[in-house]
């Protein structure tokens, strides 16, 4: 069996109806929801918790009062709201919330970052979170799994970014719709395993979830990959599946770096990128995004903020908001940024004409020094 056939109990192909142990939305989801419960339902039966992370603080007038809407319906029902303490998929983790957990819903198209715990997790739209929250479960079809299995360690310019850019690549070419991706000998930390199934909604996964014996038993197919052979790669526009190696655009000038969201916004990732900046100065503008409050401290705490104020980067407060374009990092008409977020689409970070390009921490901290898509190897 896969991993997610005996997490749901089930065939690949089957449908099921399961108890959800977690189901979770954020500021930006959760009017719809509201909305679709009111029409449905009067009582919560889901152990449900609301976080504030896309759009905040509030910026707006219109946004606040959506805001407020939301904690009095969370007053109402007894949902736990967390304001501004970061990121939701982070938040989940740190607060420890899917322990003893095996099956997560977020209203979010990157929950399933929690697969990095073992977990099933999977982001669903507004109705259908709706009625998990007034049910207390949903049905589910067993998807088919694609199995990654992960040989060797890769260089010090290659991190989980790099690989899961590489896997993209590979998997856009095959039909991946409603299928799950199971990563197994993967030889990185928390932080990075929570990168590489956090990104793989980008290659039209269902979900990806980390294991820890590869049987073979099941999966419609086979990848093996060889870390020590991964270069840094970046996606450029408009697709994240669009990667090439890093030398490829190497030169392209830069009006901005992103480092963080919920893709690269841990502690690790951010850290790497801070060691590159010390006591240097940044050519563009830089903006670093941690994934939560308690990111945030350990930066202080150990002086990774520091080091990044005094190098010319600013920290924004933990969030979603560059990511998205939305908040704080909005990026104008022509303008051409570096990120190491999951998503280049067209408009994504502001403008359309934006032109956006995915990277790893390593690379996005050496290339906000030179002002320009900068290879890592042999600059640091």
């Amino acid at each position: 069996m896969t991993l997610i056939e005996e997490i749901l109990g089930g065939k690949v192909g089957e449908s099921v109806v399961r108890k959800v142990d977690l189901v979770y939305a954020h500021d930006g989801t959760m009017p719809l929801i509201i909305e679709a419960f009111n029409k449905a339902f009067t009582t919560v039966r889901a152990r449900a918790y609301i976080f504030f992370d896309h759009v905040y603080p509030a910026p707006t007038v219109k946004i606040a009062n959506l805001q407020k809407e939301i904690r009095d319906f969370a007053k109402r029902h007894g949902i736990p709201v967390i304001e501004g303490q970061g990121i939701s998929h982070q938040l989940v983790v740190e607060m420890g919330l899917a322990e003893n957990s095996k099956i997560v819903v977020g209203a979010d198209s990157h929950t399933p970052t929690l697969g990095a715990l073992g977990v099933f997790a999977v982001g669903m739209g507004a109705t259908d979170v709706a009625v998990i929250l007034g049910l207390g479960k949903t049905w589910f079809r067993i998807p088919e799994s694609v199995g990654v299995i992960l040989e060797g360690n890769p260089s010090k310019y290659v991190t989980a970014t790099d690989v899961i850019l590489h896997l993209i690549s590979i998997l856009r070419n095959y039909d991946m719709n409603y299928k799950a991706v199971e990563f197994f000998n993967v030889p990185f930390s928390l932080d990075e395993r929570l990168t590489l199934t956090n990104f793989v909604v980008e290659a039209n996964a269902k979900t990806g979830i980390i294991g820890e014996e590869y049987t073979g038993d099941g999966y419609i197919k086979e990848l093996e990959v060889e870390l020590n052979s991964l270069n840094p790669l970046v996606a450029k526009p408009h697709n994240p599946g669009n990667v090439v190696p890093v030398e490829e655009v190497e030169g392209t000038k830069i009006d901005q770096v992103f480092i963080g969201s919920c893709t690269n916004g841990m502690f690790e990732q951010i850290s790497k990128a801070a060691d590159i900046l010390e006591g240097e100065e940044v050519a563009v503008r830089t903006i670093v995004g941690p994934a939560s409050m308690s990111v945030y401290k350990r930066m202080i705490e150990e002086g990774i903020a520091r080091k990044l104020i005094e190098a010319g980067a600013v920290i924004l407060p933990p969030g979603c908001g560059p990511c998205l374009g939305r908040h704080m990092g909005v990026v104008g008409d022509g303008e051409v940024v570096l990120s190491t977020t999951n998503r280049n689409f067209r408009g994504r970070m502001g403008s359309p004409n934006a032109q956006i390009y995915l990277s790893n921490p390593i690379t996005a901290a050496v290339s906000a020094l030179y002002g320009e898509i900068t290879n890592p190897e042999g600059h640091i």
